[in-house]
C-alpha cells in the first residue's frame, strides 16, 4: 500500500507496526523526530534505499551532471545522462536536501500519477507526495512491489523474522534510544572479520549541512534523518551465495552492498529495476522470471489508454509518457487540470452544470479569461441508495471542464435520506463514516483531476444544518472526516472548509453570526481545524453596498446596519485566521457577487444595484484583493449561469446575481470580467 492513513496499522511478520504518521517539526528533539519517524516503519510506509557513501567518500550535494534546463522549458534540474529533469519544486528541494545523486542517482522518468500518488524514479528511489503534502520515498521493497531477493544474478537475504522480532515498541517511551540501539546492533561495521561499515554508510546517507543548510536544527536529528531513508534492518548480513566478496544487508526501505574488492558500502539501484518490471526494458531475466504475476510486469503501453496494458490492475495509475525523454512527444492519456500557481489570485466562476450543455458553460468561464469552475454536488442526488453513485453526470462535468481546460472545485453539500434517521436531506449524516466513504470514493475516482473539495457549505445557518441548533464543533468533526478521506485518496488535492454565510444574526436555532460561528470553528479542540483544511473558506456578501466600503462604518439603512453586509467582513474573518496562528494558509472566496433587482423575499437589496454597477463591484472586489490582500487564494463569481435556467420561476433568488441573460447573451458584468486585467 502506498497511501496510508494515520490510524491503521499492519501485521508484517508477526510484528504490529503503525504505517504511517504526519512528519514532525524538524526542530523537535530527536527523540520525537524518531517517535514521528518510526511510523514510517512499516514495508508500506513509502521511503525506499538511498544510497550510503562511505566516511570518506566525496561530497555530490551540488548536483554533478545538472545542466541548464533547455531554452523555454522549466527551470528546474535537467540532466543530459538521463534526458529527465527533477519534475516540480517540491521534488527539488527534498533531492537536494536528501543527500542529491549520491542518494537518488539520476531521474529516470517524468513525473506522474502512481497507485493514487504523484512520482517520480530516480535511479535509486522513488519520490512521492505522501497524504500530508511533503515528499517522501516510496517503499520499493513492499510486498506488493518488489520483493525480490534475485536480481541480475546476485543473491539478497531475505526479510529475517527473527530479526524483525527484536524491533522496538514504537509506542514505549524510550523508543528513540532503543531503536537506534537496535541499528547499531544490527547494522555492523565489522561481520566475519569484513569492514562492511553498515553502520557508518547509514550514518552518513545525509549530512547535515545538506539537510539543514541554514543550520536551522541542532545536527542530532541527523540519525533520524537517516532513519526517514532507510527504516531498520530487516535482516542479518549474508554473503552472495554467488559471490563471496559481496555482503548484502537489507534494511526495509533498501538493500545495502559491501564490495570487498573495493571496500566500499552502498545501496542498491532498486528503483531501477522496478522500472525494467514496468517497462520490459534492461529487465534482467532472474528478476523477470519472478516478476512475471506481478500485476507492474510489463504494463507501460505507451500509446494506449492511461499508457497502460491492463490498466484494471493499477488503478490511480497514468504512465502515458512517464518514461519519455525530454522532447519526446507524450502520447494524451488521462485529462489533468491545467497548471495552477497556489501563490498567486485564481479567479473562478460558480457555475450549474448539471444536467446543461456542459460544453458551452465550461466555454463560457475560459472565454472570460478564468481558469476555475465550481459545482456544487449534493451527495443527496448522486447516491440516493446507499453504495450505488450515480457518476454519469459528475464524469461529464469533469470531462469537460478538463477540456476547457479549467481546474475545477468540488463543493460537496446534503446527505441522503438513508443515512439520517429522520429522513432529512438538508444535514450531515447520522453517521460520519458514511460522509467519509463517500468522499473517499468521489476524491479517489477523480483523483489528480478535480484539484480541489470545499467539505459542506453555510454550516452556519440552520437551514444547511438539517434544521437543528447550529454547533461550530459538530461541523470540525465532519471536516475531518472528509478531509481525511480525500487525502487518504488523493493526496494533492486542496481541501477546504466550508464557507460560513454572512448573516448578522445570533440565533443557534436560525443562524449564527458568521465572525462568532468562525472563532467557535477555531475554538474547538484547540483548534485542530488548522490541521483538517488547506484553504479556509468565505463567502463575501456585497448585499446593497460597494466592495471597498468599510464595514465599521455600519448605519441603520436596511441591509447596511451589520459588518457582515459588506464585502470587507473578510478581512475581520482573516484576522481570526490570524489570531488562531493559521495565516499561512489561504483564504478561497468560494462565493462572493451583488445581486441586482431581485424579487425573492430576504434579497430586497438586489433592487439598488444596477446591471452596470454589479459589473462594477464585481470587478472592484477582484482589484481589492490584489492590491491589499495577499493572502487570497481563488475567488468565485456567484454566479454563472444560472439566470439561463428555465425552471426557475421569476421569484427565484439565484438568477439576479448570475452574469449571463436567459438566452446566454452576456450581461454587463460578464464582458467587464472578461476585460479585466488578470
Amino acid at each position: 500500500m502506498i497511501q496510508l492513513t494515520a490510524a491503521r496499522r499492519t501485521r508484517y511478520m508477526g510484528v504490529d507496526i503503525p504505517q504511517y504518521m504526519t512528519k514532525r517539526n524538524m526542530t523537535r528533539t530527536l527523540l520525537s523526530l524518531l517517535l514521528a519517524l518510526c511510523t514510517l516503519l512499516s514495508p508500506a510506509a513509502g521511503a525506499l534505499t538511498a544510497l550510503a557513501a562511505p566516511e570518506h567518500s566525496p561530497a555530490e550535494a551540488t548536483l554533478p551532471g545538472a545542466v541548464d534546463a533547455p531554452a523555454g522549458q522549466d527551470s528546474l534540474p535537467f540532466f543530459s545522462e538521463t534526458g529527465f529533469r527533477i519534475a516540480n519544486s517540491q521534488f527539488a528541494d527534498f533531492f537536494t536536501k536528501r543527500g542529491g545523486l549520491r542518494t537518488f542517482g539520476y531521474p529516470v522518468s517524468r513525473g506522474f500519477l502512481f497507485l493514487g500518488t504523484q512520482v517520480q524514479f530516480f535511479q535509486r528511489q522513488i519520490m512521492q507526495v505522501r497524504p500530508d503534502g511533503n515528499v517522501g520515498t516510496l517503499n520499493i521493497l513492499d510486498e506488493d512491489l518488489m520483493p525480490y531477493t534475485r536480481i541480475n544474478g546476485s543473491v539478497f537475504p531475505a526479510v529475517s523474522a527473527q530479526v524483525l522480532a527484536g524491533v522496538p515498541d514504537a509506542s514505549a517511551p524510550d523508543y528513540g534510544t532503543r531503536v537506534a540501539e537496535f541499528v547499531r546492533s544490527n547494522a555492523p561495521d565489522v561481520w566475519a572479520s569484513l569492514p562492511v561499515a553498515f553502520n557508518q554508510a547509514f550514518n552518513n546517507t545525509v549530512r547535515y549541512e545538506e539537510a539543514f543548510p541554514n543550520r536551522e536544527a541542532p545536527p542530532t536529528l541527523m540519525p533520524g534523518i537517516n532513519l526517514e531513508l532507510w527504516g531498520v534492518p530487516t535482516s542479518q548480513p549474508a554473503y552472495d551465495p554467488t559471490n563471496a566478496g559481496f555482503v548484502y544487508l537489507r534494511f526495509q526501505r533498501g538493500i545495502m552492498h559491501y564490495d570487498a574488492a573495493s571496500n566500499l558500502t552502498q545501496g542498491l539501484l532498486l528503483a531501477d529495476y522496478l522500472k525494467a518490471i514496468l517497462t520490459g526494458e534492461n529487465l534482467p531475466p532472474d528478476l523477470e522470471s519472478d516478476a512475471r504475476s506481478s500485476r507492474f510486469y510489463r504494463q507501460y503501453a505507451p500509446g494506449r489508454s492511461l499508457g497502460l496494458a491492463r490498466p484494471a490492475q493499477l488503478p490511480g495509475t497514468d504512465l502515458s509518457g512517464a518514461f519519455a525523454q525530454e522532447g519526446v512527444p507524450v502520447t494524451p492519456g488521462r485529462k489533468l487540470p491545467p497548471p495552477y500557481d497556489p501563490n498567486r489570485l485564481g479567479y473562478g466562476m460558480g457555475a450549474h452544470l448539471w444536467y446543461q450543455d456542459m460544453g458551452r458553460v465550461t466555454r463560457l468561464v475560459k472565454e472570460a479569461d478564468f481558469g476555475w469552475i465550481k459545482q456544487q454536488v449534493r451527495w443527496a442526488d448522486v447516491e440516493r441508495t446507499k453504495g450505488q453513485i450515480d457518476w454519469n453526470e459528475l464524469d461529464k462535468m469533469v470531462d469537460f471542464s478538463l477540456s476547457a481546460p479549467l481546474n475545477i472545485l468540488f463543493s460537496v453539500v446534503s446527505s441522503p435520506s438513508w443515512s439520517r434517521a429522520d429522513g432529512r436531506t438538508n444535514g450531515p449524516p447520522d453517521n460520519l463514516d458514511d460522509f467519509a466513504s463517500f468522499m473517499g470514493q468521489l476524491a479517489g475516482r477523480y483523483q489528480g483531476q478535480v484539484r480541489a473539495y470545499e467539505v459542506w457549505n453555510e454550516q452556519n445557518f440552520s437551514r444547511e444544518w438539517g434544521g437543528g441548533r447550529i454547533n461550530a464543533g459538530d461541523y470540525v468533526e465532519l471536516l475531518k472526516a472528509g478531509y481525511s478521506a480525500i487525502k487518504a485518496a488523493d493526496p494533492n488535492a486542496i481541501v477546504v472548509s466550508g464557507a460560513l454565510t454572512p448573516n448578522g444574526f445570533n440565533d443557534p436555532s436560525i443562524a449564527i453570526d458568521d465572525l462568532l460561528y468562525f472563532e467557535q470553528m477555531y475554538q474547538y479542540q484547540g483548534g485542530v481545524i488548522k490541521q483538517y483544511s488547506d484553504a479556509i473558506g468565505a463567502h463575501a456578501g456585497g448585499y446593497n453596498n460597494a466592495p471597498e466600503t468599510d464595514p465599521n462604518t455600519v448605519s441603520t439603512q436596511p441591509f447596511r446596519g451589520h459588518p457582515s453586509f459588506y464585502f470587507r467582513r473578510i478581512e475581520q474573518l482573516r484576522a481570526v485566521m490570524e489570531r488562531n496562528g493559521d495565516a499561512n494558509k489561504r483564504m478561497w472566496l468560494t462565493e462572493f457577487g451583488w445581486s441586482t433587482a431581485n424579487r425573492a423575499p430576504g434579497y430586497e437589496y438586489g433592487n439598488d444595484i444596477t446591471e452596470a454597477q454589479q459589473a462594477s463591484y464585481l470587478v472592484h472586489a477582484f482589484d481589492l484583493a490584489k492590491t491589499r490582500y495577499p493572502w487570497m487564494g481563488v475567488m468565485f463569481v456567484w454566479n454563472l449561469n444560472f439566470g439561463t435556467l428555465p425552471d426557475l420561476p421569476a421569484s427565484d433568488e439565484k438568477p439576479p446575481f448570475g452574469i449571463l441573460n436567459r438566452d446566454f447573451t452576456p450581461r454587463p458584468a460578464y464582458l467587464a470580467l472578461q476585460r479585466m486585467a488578470k
